[in-house]
């Protein structure tokens, strides 16, 4: 019994021991200084929660972009000088700030275009970060100027065509009209490149073959935007907000279709287009300009042209790049696709 006594005893005081040993390991003792203020002498809770609460918005928005083309696109490593300007982040926001249309150096590891390319996202972390990084006019890379903003005062447009313009064609037209003159390009490629839709859109780009200033625009150039169709009510991540993808909520507001248009192909216009392509292209194969062989759709580069028949090519190529097939401005594409198979069927093609 003693024995036993004497354990129990033992076990006690370990058991005491141990309990001020935990209560000296968890006392807590004063309160250390104050830390320095952050960097901007501001509480977070009045900068960043301005975009980071409770909402829905950035997840939603996340969640539309990670649908559209700049996201998805497979051309983010194309990280040349010449390339990057409209290809990755860190070469647009480079060239924004330089003002010239190629890198000091070729950019490694590129990223896509991304929240940071077009909004100031995180400078001042307050919900002026939303705004976009410019909506100034600029001189393209024709040497042009470009404003896209409409009678209504938006200009956004202005971000959208540093990167959706016309590239210079080497060698260059300088009399569309021409018969006589030739140029003999040595690239398939020749062309105004990729991102037509800001001049097609604006009217200003592609050649007046005839040289009697008939070609026309549309009603939308001057008074549309990029963001109206494009950035309109958001269907989900299918188009609309930031997918970027077109949906007709943009053209059924009541300043504009009202309502009218159900399909993109309005008033059979988009098939209008589609089918004088494919009649314009035919005819510039059947005079050689277009190649049907080695690159087909692009310039037979084993000839010279002369200008005017360029000229042609280049219309057919800045009207297909567009993508829009007639929406982003009808009048001037059409005319131009008229202008140049009237031509070439003079010469009996």
């Amino acid at each position: 019994m003693k024995r036993v006594l004497t354990y129990l005893f033992a076990a006690g005081m370990m058991i005491s021991a141990a309990s001020l040993m935990f209560t000296s390991c968890t006392k807590e003792g004063p309160q250390g200084p104050a830390g320095a203020n952050g960097q901007d002498g501001q509480d977070a809770n009045a900068t960043c929660t301005q975009c980071h609460n409770f909402s829905d918005m950035i997840v939603a928005k996340i969640f539309q972009y990670d649908a559209s083309q700049h996201a998805t696109g497979s051309t983010t490593a194309r990280n040349a000088v010449d390339c990057s300007p409209c290809h990755n982040s860190q070469g647009f926001l480079e060239c924004l700030e330089t003002g010239a249309w190629v890198t000091t150096e070729i950019i490694q590891n590129p990223a896509p275009i991304n929240c940071r390319t077009c909004h100031l996202i995180h400078e001042t972390y307050t919900a002026t970060d939303w705004g976009l990084r410019t909506e100034a006019s600029f001189t393209n890379c024709l040497g042009e100027t470009t404003d896209m903003t409409t009678e209504g005062g938006n200009a956004t447009g202005n971000l959208c065509a540093r990167c959706h313009q016309s590239r210079l064609a080497t060698p260059e037209i300088t009399d569309p009209t021409s018969t006589t003159t030739t140029l003999q390009p040595t690239s398939y490629r020749y062309g105004p490149h990729h991102g037509t839709q800001s001049p097609m859109l604006a009217g200003t780009g592609g050649y007046d073959i005839n040289g009697d200033g008939l070609l026309a625009n549309s009603y939308h150039t001057g008074r549309t935007t990029c963001v109206d169709c494009h950035g309109a009510t958001a269907a989900g991540a299918t188009s609309g907000g930031h997918t970027l993808w077109a949906n007709t909520a943009g053209c059924n507001i009541p300043a504009c279709h009202d309502g009218a248009v159900t399909n993109f192909d309005y008033e059979g216009k988009q098939t209008i287009i589609e089918e004088g392509l494919i009649t314009l292209e035919h005819k510039l194969a059947l005079a050689g300009v277009v190649d049907t062989v080695g690159h087909p759709g692009y310039l037979n580069t084993s000839v010279a042209h002369t200008q005017k028949l360029l000229a042609i090519f280049y219309n057919y190529k800045f009207i297909e790049e567009d993508r829009s097939m007639g929406i982003h401005n009808f009048k001037l594409a059409n005319g131009m696709i008229e202008d140049g198979i009237a031509y070439l069927e003079s010469l009996g093609y």
